[in-house]
């Protein structure tokens, strides 16, 4: 606590922390030949001392109390934890308008200030950061992207019960990039939401194009949907015009939301997947039991099918508790009335061992890779 006209610091001091007010009134000071001027009179919630907590950590104004004053203090420690789990072009942007305000306050003019602010390895993350969006966002209006299917198959018979549809960047130099370095990118912006509308639509067409292949109301696509898409309005409408367009059954959709993500953001994503279930779509939790426990969530969530992460397929080679662990997860989902998908299934032993566990559908390498639709459909056609 402050008493009224007790000074903070000095202009010109050295200092690593800022303050927030959170009771009375500060006096931010212009200290020149003795002279004090005041140059703004605080109030309770804002912030005064951040210029410190970058660069050379020196005072640019002075502060004092006006009344009896209580301050919360932010420490330069706990910024820089703060900008190291931060976006590069955040961190950027942040010291770059530091460095700036400094120069205005100072009366410097060109770079060299600038230059000693600016952390260089985040200059250049924050720059490839813009290149790459503008890159991915060139990509969709280029028509690089490429839907590709990967079969989901019925474990009882080794019969295709299904694909899940999933996104490829074909890039002109690079050739294909690898999703995890694009899809990661693209949830952090608003791109996610445009291709995930092209996935849609995608998927849709190659749901009727596969439908006139097998005349099977039960073979059904899988659609993958963000956190971001949780709460955006167009993805309702867009599923509507898409399954009209393509003349697809609603029964022939799944849509696929993470275990983690779903938890995280409830609120968010009931309204959207609940007002699906109503039109008929199907839900999965994708990456079942590598989040939070969804245990006491399962029964109220609009959940059709869970998903069980490859890492508890590769448990039933390692130990017997592994095996008890995938038994009971079955157990449990087929008594709320779910199915059952595995992933990451690569051996005869997996299928096997999930076959007498009461695993219903079963993902991976040993049934197919994602390929293109038509190499899709041929599959399917040889199938028949």
């Amino acid at each position: 606590m402050l008493a009224p006209g007790e000074r903070l610091f000095r202009q010109g001091e050295h200092g690593d922390c800022a303050y927030i007010i959170e009771s009375g009134a500060v006096e931010i000071l212009h200290e020149e030949g003795g002279r004090e001027d005041v140059l703004a009179l605080l109030g309770v919630q804002d912030i005064f001392g951040e210029m410190a907590l970058f660069g050379e950590h020196t005072r640019s104004a002075g502060a004092r109390a006006a009344a009896a004053t209580s301050l919360t203090v932010v420490t330069h420690d706990y910024l820089t934890e703060r900008l190291h789990a931060a976006d590069p072009m955040l961190r950027h942007l942040l010291r770059t308008l530091n460095s700036r305000c400094r120069e205005l306050l100072n009366g410097e003019s060109g770079s060299e200030g600038l230059a000693a602010e600016i952390d260089d390895a985040d200059r250049a993350l924050a720059h490839a950061r813009v290149h790459a969006e503008q890159d991915l966002t060139l990509a969709l209006e280029r028509e690089e992207l490429e839907l590709y299917l990967q079969p989901i198959v019925r474990l009882r018979d080794g019969h295709i019960a299904g694909y899940e549809a999933l996104v490829r960047w074909n890039h002109p130099q690079r050739g294909m990039v690898p999703p995890g370095e694009f899809i990661p990118l693209a949830e952090e912006s608003a791109l996610i939401n445009r291709i995930g509308l092209w996935i849609i639509d995608g998927a849709c067409a190659a749901l009727a194009r596969l439908n006139a292949l097998r005349r099977d109301p039960s073979l059904f696509m899988s659609i993958n949907l963000s956190g971001r898409q949780l709460n955006d309005p167009q993805v309702l409408p867009a599923l509507d015009r898409a399954l009209a367009r393509h003349a697809v059954e609603a029964g022939q959709l799944k849509l696929e939301i993470t275990e983690s993500l779903l938890l995280q953001r409830v609120d968010d994503g009931l309204p959207l997947l609940e007002a699906c279930r109503a039109r008929g779509m199907r839900v999965s939790l994708d990456d079942f039991g590598t989040g939070y426990s969804s245990l006491s969530y399962l029964h109220r969530l609009p959940v059709d099918s869970l998903k069980l992460d490859r890492s508890f397929v590769l448990q039933l080679d390692a130990n017997e508790a592994g095996r008890r662990i995938v038994a009971a997860v079955i157990r449990l989902a087929h008594e709320l009335d779910m199915d059952v998908v595995a992933e990451g299934i690569e051996t005869t032993q997996h299928i096997d061992a999930l076959r007498e566990l009461g695993a219903d559908l079963g993902q991976g390498y040993y049934f197919g890779r994602p390929a293109p639709l038509q190499a899709a459909a041929e599959i399917l056609r040889k199938s028949l």
